[in-house]
């Protein structure tokens, strides 16, 4: 077998060193997503994807802490990689074996951790290896739920798959980038290539910019779903991604042909069967006597760890037991509200809403019966009539609309009386008909500038002044006395 070739086929089998190398040089963006979403999964301030580099560890994305290594000894990674299972630590101060770690001991310490181990198989040895953490941590000590505990691991597990394509792909376009010069020698191989490809459910291409021929493997027409041998011309070919993504695809390749440089890039595509897929494609130029010959790359359908990312996201965004946004998505959502209204100058206001007496619902029908309260005001909260606004319930029985829509934010006072009114509606129970009020405290953006954390604090002024006026009234925010303006509960 020719020196390149084997060389070419052989990277799909990488030792430790080589992967970590590999990992070095790849795109961030990915195993930045993965690590956002730890982040606000578990809901802590720290979230790292950290690989090994001999004694030490350092970031390979993260959020909340410094990128430079940290010594194996120093690292709470360490512990979690010696064993396949995920390491909790509630308070690590508590810990002899975490205790006297600098990072513990620091002005800020690190009191909570909760990590998964990352590992690749070595193909060629057999074995799986450790080559870093998923991990997440938080300044004060805490427990991890089951259920968050179970979704960090599937993270860890998503993360391990993408490492894994990192490692078949580079393989993979080794292989594409010898096939036109070595088909002959490649045909020895081809049998393993396939198996590979459809392992790792990809494809690799090559288009001649001489010629505009067009060179497909196998995982191609399979990715496409069109038959085997069927040429389809360059415009073609782009016809199955959305408009978006093909400009973006043919900005990205007009970009590599004039500068070099290589391409990664993940797109919505359809089939020809119609079925919607997720692909990411990586591509790169080819030169012969100095000048650009030619474009080659591969394709892998990545629709399945796609949807896994997005159903992750977006339960780490919902409330589980109304099903509408959390705490960590309202912050989000209504940063960014304050973001549009300080930049166009926007209308926008944020409602909070408090469940009169909720806790004597529990004490009296119990907890199901008051979990039915709770979703019948979440579905209150998202009546098409508030266009659009965003509901949320921020923990126990308080809840917030961040309204945006100028008609609604035009008769704020209005708004607040009809949601009074859907509120005291009785919620129908397996227990009967339970009686619900809430009292609401509001404020617009205009009348309290500056942080989100100031906006909120002016609406809870509102909150405790409706609250100690009259439970079942609203009251606005009054930057001269912290409320006024109440609307009669009855």
């Amino acid at each position: 077998m020719p020196e390149r070739l084997y060389n070419a086929a052989r990277e799909i089998a990488m030792s430790p060193a080589e992967v970590q190398t590999l990992l070095a040089a790849a795109p961030e963006a990915a195993f930045d997503r993965i690590a956002q979403i730890a982040k606000r999964l578990v809901d802590t301030p720290i979230a790292a994807v950290n690989l090994i580099e001999g004694d030490r560890f350092w970031v390979k994305a993260g959020y909340g802490l410094p990128r430079q290594p940290l010594p194996r000894a120093e690292a709470f990674c360490d512990v979690t990689v010696q064993t396949d299972a995920p390491l909790v630590v509630d308070d690590a101060a508590g810990d002899p074996r975490f205790r006297d770690l600098a990072v513990v001991t620091t002005n800020d310490p690190v009191r909570f951790y909760a990590g998964v181990p990352l590992h690749v198989t070595n193909r060629a040895r057999r074995i799986t290896e450790p080559v870093g953490t998923l991990c997440v941590m938080d300044l004060a000590p805490r427990t991890l739920a089951p259920a968050a505990l179970a979704a960090l691991r599937q993270l860890g597990d998503v993360l391990e798959t993408l490492i894994e394509a990192e490692v078949a792909t580079a393989g993979a376009v080794a292989v594409a980038r010898t096939a036109a010069e070595q088909s002959r020698q490649l045909r020895r191989q081809d049998l393993i290539f396939r198996q590979a490809e459809k392992l790792a459910l990809i494809g690799s291409w090559w288009f001649s910019l001489d010629t505009h021929e067009t060179v497909w493997s196998e995982g191609m027409y399979r990715i496409y779903e069109v038959p085997e041998g069927q040429r389809l011309s360059v415009d073609e070919a782009l016809s199955y991604f959305s408009d978006f993504s093909r400009e973006r695809l043919s900005a990205m390749v007009a970009r590599t042909i004039e500068t070099g440089e290589p391409f990664t890039l993940e797109m919505d595509f359809v089939s020809a069967t119609g079925q919607h897929r997720r692909v990411r494609s990586v591509g790169q130029v080819e030169y012969e006597g100095g000048r650009p010959s030619g474009v080659s790359g591969i394709m892998q359908d990545v629709t399945e760890h796609w949807q896994l990312e997005e159903r992750l996201r977006r339960s780490a965004d919902t409330d589980e037991v109304t099903g509408i946004a959390n705490r960590a998505a309202f912050n989000r959502a209504l940063a960014e509200a304050i973001d549009h209204a300080q930049a166009r100058q926007s209308p926008t206001a944020l409602l909070l809403i408090d469940l009169d007496e909720f806790k004597g619902i529990n004490d009296t029908h119990g907890h199901n019966v008051g979990d039915d309260v709770l979703r019948a005001v979440g579905r209150r909260l998202t009546d098409s009539r508030l266009r659009g606004s965003l509901a949320a319930r921020l923990g126990g029985d308080e809840f917030a609309l961040i309204v945006t829509d100028p008609e609604l934010n035009a008769d704020l006072p209005g708004l607040a009386e009809r949601l009074l009114a859907v509120l005291r509606q009785p919620v129908t129970t397996v227990d009967g008909a339970v009686p619900t009020s809430a009292t609401i405290g509001y404020v617009r953006y205009a009348d309290c500038l500056g942080s989100l954390r100031g906006f909120v604090h002016c609406a809870d002024k509102a909150l405790y002044a409706a609250k100690r006026a009259r439970r079942g009234s609203a009251r606005a925010y009054d930057a001269k006395d912290g409320g006024s303006g109440d609307i009669p509960a009855d």
